[in-house]
């Protein structure tokens, strides 16, 4: 007989494609690269000059050709969880659902023999008084369902428990689509922005970092997505009416704040609200959080735009940029100059006694160094402000409900009792097995029989 290699091929493709190693193997996969990208800073969240502050150029580069500054919308995590997703699904329909059409089926009737090898069993002198409708009645009053057929009798009860790991798998598989709609439709982003000055979200491709609108005053913020991206952008704009921090007794920041407002085409306000951190702008699906607040110093590394934040550091307003392990540049704005200037200086990072004026650049020019070009855009106070779209999260919370349900129901048991009679003893052999929680039905057994046993008398 002829061999069919592509149902062979199929069938085993199906078994491992659907098998539990694969499943525990692109959970840890996806587990260790969430690890990797929450101990990570994301770009859109932080900005390009903190990773390049934090790595260096170079290393910066380096990690942002691997994904790994933005790990949760690289091409390799959307694999994974696509691998992850299709392996739910076809574990779900091949295997946990069609079980649940069986949940409710009848055990088949076995032997005298075989009911004698289960775990509790008992014989019982049948007469006048006790036959199999009278054992089926008691069942019936403990809630089994039964069937009764001729000199046969079946009783199940707690079969719903079956249904459990399917109820669990919608759960599972709703938050799975809950999760496809966000990574496939979702973004976030972060823009800096100062006091009259708006942004509107925008898809700007390869360009991470913000862009000046044909409006004067205000920004092309660049959102983050995945690469495979079927979402819509808002038509709106979100204005910073005003931006300020409260500081405690000590000097020490306590607080950001800034009055957003949602302006419409017409530049009709559509919404407004003073947010801070942890209290953000929600408006139609898209939130707006508070993120950061400070002096930045607007520049551009090879045609890059950047915005560094300017930090004290013994005494000085500086910005630090490693380009190295050891060797970094410091930027120090002079906006009390005539012109605006940006100082630059050499500094060894492992010699804070070591710095050495390299060059100074006017605002809206541009200075050579080596094989790095910076420009200044000029330093002023801006807010921080992170944004971002998760569609499918009302599905999450459904989901997680459906799995905390699946989970209390396979707590349940399915018992089952099986009775015949043996025409030559002229006695009643009756016995069951239960899946879980066998002690507790050993129990119960016994007290049917006790009753079964005191109506006989």
């Amino acid at each position: 007989m002829k061999k069919n290699y592509l149902t062979e091929f199929k069938i085993a493709f199906l078994e491992e494609f659907t098998s539990l190693r694969l499943a525990i193997t692109l959970f840890a996969f996806i587990a260790l690269t969430t690890l990797i990208g929450t101990i990570l800073p994301e770009e859109p969240m932080v900005g390009a000059a903190k990773l390049v502050k934090k790595y260096g150029l170079d290393n910066y580069k380096l990690l942002k050709s691997m994904g790994f500054t933005d790990v949760f919308h690289s091409w390799w995590y959307l694999g994974l969880l696509t691998a992850m997703g299709l392996n739910l699904i076809a574990v779900s329909v091949i295997r946990v659902f069609p079980r649940a059409k069986k949940a409710f089926d009848f055990p088949v009737q076995i032997k005298e023999e075989s009911i004698k090898r289960l775990p509790v069993n008992c014989e019982v002198e049948r007469s006048s008084n006790l036959d199999l409708s009278t054992i089926e009645k008691t069942l019936k009053k403990k809630n089994y369902q039964t069937k009764l057929n001729e000199n046969k009798l079946i009783a199940v009860k707690g079969a719903w428990h079956r249904l459990g790991a399917s109820v669990t798998h919608v759960g599972i598989l709703t938050v799975l689509l809950g999760s496809a709609i966000t990574v496939l439709t979702g973004y976030n982003g972060m823009i800096q922005v100062s006091e009259n000055e708006g942004f509107y979200i925008t898809d700007l491709g390869q360009t991470t970092s913000q862009v000046k609108s044909i409006e004067r005053e205000n920004w092309l913020a660049p959102i983050s997505k995945m690469p495979i991206w079927f979402g819509r952008l808002p038509p709106y704009l979100i204005k910073v009416n005003k931006t300020w921090r409260e500081d405690y007794k000590s000097g020490q920041p306590k607080q950001w704040f800034s009055d957003l407002s949602v302006l419409d085409q017409n530049k009709k306000e559509l919404a407004r609200k003073v947010i801070h951190v942890n209290d953000p702008l929600e408006y139609r699906g898209i939130d707006v959080y508070q993120s950061n607040w400070g002096r930045f110093s607007e520049i551009s590394l090879n045609g890059q735009s950047i915005t560094v934040p300017i930090e004290n550091f013994k005494g000085e307003e500086i910005a630090v940029i490693p380009l190295s392990s050891d060797i970094g540049l410091k930027l120090k704005p002079n906006t009390g100059a005539p012109n605006d200037i940006l100082q630059i200086y050499s500094i060894s990072l492992g010699n804070d006694d070591f710095e050495k004026l390299i060059s100074t650049v006017e605002k809206g020019k541009n200075t050579k160094l080596g094989p790095i070009n910076i420009g200044y855009s000029g330093t002023q106070t801006l807010t921080g402000l992170q944004f971002k779209s998760n569609p499918g999260t009302l599905l999450m919370y459904p989901g997680f409900i459906f799995m905390i349900l699946g989970v209390l129901i396979a707590f349940g048991s399915k018992k089952r009792i099986w009775a015949t009679i043996n025409p030559i003893s002229n006695k009643i052999i009756i016995g069951g097995s239960a899946d879980r929680s066998k002690g507790k039905f050993f129990e119960e057994f016994e007290k049917i029989i006790s009753q079964i046993s005191q109506g006989n008398n």
